[in-house]
């Protein structure tokens, strides 16, 4: 008689917990360096630009996370089911990249954005496989990284500045994130029909998706077109800054899944998250505080310190976005996508409401406050939205995701 196997130990979770952290950390440390090294390497013009099409690709990413990955991360769909759907998303989220390119009038931001296609099937790879594969995919990140970072350097000690860097940096990846895509994104009518076939809980998760990114890519584009030279830029870097948290929050988020797909979530759980998000707020203003210091204009020079207003303002926006964590997951692990959508749209309307009070867009606090109205919207219609259903869950049990080969 086979033997039933045995739980995971606490010590092998808490292993496979901080693989996850890391990969997340290390994705994050890319975005910083990437950011910094192009703040320094483009033209000023060329980097407000690739600050808005970078911003719209993570949206679309993100966007792909909601409708594709968390579906299997949280016991949705099977994980090659999941890769067929990525293939799909990928070419989605490269023809979207290709019209923001073209809207900003930039050749080789159109040739980078060819790139987002396998980015985006990679990134399906990496976040529902990194919590048995951290180390796979550490070396994978690590290596590209740093071949990206010695090719845009050494192009740059040659050419000086140059639009075109930020080809070399994405084409560089190409390969590697093609190769752990896996052969079945390529089942591209699959991914369709699965697509189709989960439609009922896909488009308000799409649609959820859409508007979460819509107030910061709309926000940052105004500010390139009304603000000064370096506005949208501005804004964009202080994200940049915050990116150790944010990916604390993405690694989180996958944590928060898995935890959820197992059953309810203790009181014990929801109190620590509370807390987690009140630290939040604390780290984002005292990392934000840093740009007030003469740190911030000798590392990048031309850029301008925060003002505290903008500063409260995107540690409030963290803080939110890390609240609703607990109150999403739960409602998206019950198939209430329709809850979810409904506090999208509130959410987006909070941030409209307070982009037309804040006309025109001519500061970073503008930007700051735009996308914390969305991010108070959302947390508070999610809690409305979980405490209106819990006396109607209803459980849908379902098999977890396959393991990957």
């Amino acid at each position: 008689m086979t033997a039933a196997p045995t739980a995971p130990t606490p010590a092998k979770r808490a292993g496979k917990s901080a693989g996850v952290i890391a990969v997340q950390g290390l994705n994050s440390i890319n975005t910083v360096i990437q950011m910094a090294l192009f703040a320094l390497t483009l033209p000023r013009t060329d980097f407000d630009d690739y600050a808005v099409w970078v911003t719209s690709g993570m949206f679309m990413i993100g966007l792909g996370q909601a409708i594709g990955t968390e579906r299997v991360v949280i016991g949705r769909r099977s994980f090659d089911d999941g890769t067929s759907t990525s293939g799909v998303i990928a070419l989605a989220v490269c023809a979207v990249q290709v019209g923001v390119s073209l809207a900003l009038g930039s050749p080789a931001l159109v040739i980078a954005s060819l790139a987002f296609a396998p980015y985006a099937a990679y990134d399906f790879q990496r976040f529902t496989r990194c919590y048995d594969e951290a180390k796979r995919f550490l070396r994978v990140d690590l290596s590209v990284l740093v071949v990206e970072c010695v090719a845009v350097l050494a192009l740059w000690a040659t050419l000086g500045r140059h639009a075109w860097l930020a080809v070399v940096w994405w084409v560089l990846g190409v390969l590697p994130w093609s190769r752990l895509a896996g052969r079945e994104v390529l089942r591209l009518r699959r991914g369709v029909r699965v697509l189709r076939d989960d439609l009922h809980q896909c488009l308000p998760l799409l649609m959820d998706a859409a508007l979460a990114g819509v107030p910061l890519v709309v926000a940052l584009a105004l500010a390139r077109a009304q603000g000064d030279v370096g506005d949208a830029s501005a804004a964009r870097m202080a994200f940049t800054i915050l990116g150790p948290v944010t990916v604390l929050g993405l690694s989180a988020r996958r944590l928060v899944y898995a935890e959820v797909a197992k059953g309810p979530l203790s009181a014990r759980f929801t109190a620590v998250w509370g807390g987690i998000c009140v630290a939040t707020l604390v780290a984002c203003a005292l990392l934000l505080s840093l740009t007030r210091t003469p740190l911030y204009p000798w590392a990048f020079p031309g850029f301008v310190g925060l003002s505290w207003v903008a500063i409260l303002g995107f540690a409030v926006n963290h803080a939110a976005m890390f609240s609703t964590l607990l109150p999403a997951a739960s409602l998206r692990a019950e198939q209430r996508a329709r809850e979810v959508g409904i506090s999208r749209v509130i959410a987006t309307g909070s941030a409209v409401v307070v982009g037309v009070l804040v006309l025109p867009f001519d500061s970073p606090a503008d930007v700051a406050w735009c996308v914390a109205a969305g991010s108070i919207g959302y947390t508070v219609s999610l809690f409305a939205a979980r405490l209106l259903t819990r006396s109607s869950i209803v459980p849908v049990p379902e098999a977890q995701p396959e393991a990957s080969a």
